[in-house]
């Protein structure tokens, strides 16, 4: 585990046991908005079942950058991209791609909690009936299934009928967790999950976190060092758009190769 006290990071327990596979292969990736270059020539790689943290101070690109990944961002009508990000030897960059089953396969939970205004059940059983699943046994069990995986299935498996706006904020969005578990993704990306909540909600979040790496590739974006420094296998530092520097946490946080890295990790900008 790692803990960071006073801008200060120890490490009793490096994360990276061992080099995961590359599961995301991303090449000099440009991202425009209209004449604004937001993300400049980025290349990383990004390890199946790991979990890989994007800092930076606000505006530097980085959940511009997670938002390409599944292609949210063309959704924004002056958005356009340049470069390669490579999944299951494709370019999911291709105008050819099928964005729906793209993100079927690279799940998305955003930074505010944001569950259907329908029953808690019925947050999980929603993608899977758009998928065209119409059991209801199949339904049922992977709404239970996908509820354990976040925890949440003894707290709610007696009112399941009620409203998922009932939930505390931590809860909800580990139901948005659970939502795009439902779907059985690669990839599960999240824009700043925890920011909009508690201690305690933020800590059961790391904790599901880390459990779901065994199974799942995640990228956050998160502006708390302490959170990157405690879950996350690989840090990549952003900075006006560039990616300034790519490692293992451990090295990142202890032996920065550039100094505006040094610089941000120890408060001193950003």
């Amino acid at each position: 585990m790692i803990e960071m006290k006073n801008n200060i990071v120890s490490f009793t327990n490096n994360t990276v046991t061992q080099e995961r596979p590359v599961q995301l292969s991303v090449e000099h990736v440009n991202i425009f908005y209209g004449e604004n270059h937001a993300v400049k020539d980025v290349t990383i790689p990004i390890h199946e079942k790991s979990i890989t943290a994007l800092i930076g101070p606000s505006g530097c690109g980085k959940s511009t950058f997670l938002r390409t990944i599944n292609r949210m961002n063309d959704l924004i009508p002056s958005a356009r991209c340049e470069g390669t990000i490579n999944y299951k030897e494709v370019n999911i960059l291709n105008p050819k791609v099928d964005v729906v089953q793209l993100r079927k396969e690279i799940g998305m939970v955003f930074q505010q909690p944001n569950p259907f205004p329908k029953s808690i059940s019925e947050n999980i059983q929603l993608p899977l009936r758009f998928a065209g699943v119409r059991s209801k046994k199949v339904l049922k069990q992977v709404t239970e299934d996908c509820l354990k995986q976040v925890g949440l299935w003894d707290e709610v498996k007696d009112r399941l009928d009620r409203s998922a706006t009932s939930l505390s904020g931590g809860q909800q969005q580990r139901l948005c967790i659970a939502r795009a578990l439902a779907l059985k993704p690669d990839v599960i990306l999240l824009d700043e999950p925890t920011s909009a909540l508690d201690p305690v909600s933020s800590a059961k979040i790391e904790e599901l976190l880390l459990e779901l790496k065994n199974s799942y590739t995640i990228i956050i974006v998160t502006h708390n060092m302490q959170q990157a420094a405690r879950i996350a296998d690989y840090t990549a530092f952003f900075y006006q758009g560039e990616l300034v520097e790519f490692g293992t946490t451990k090295t990142l946080f202890t032996t920065p190769e550039k100094k505006s890295t040094a610089d941000y990790i120890s408060g001193r900008f950003g």
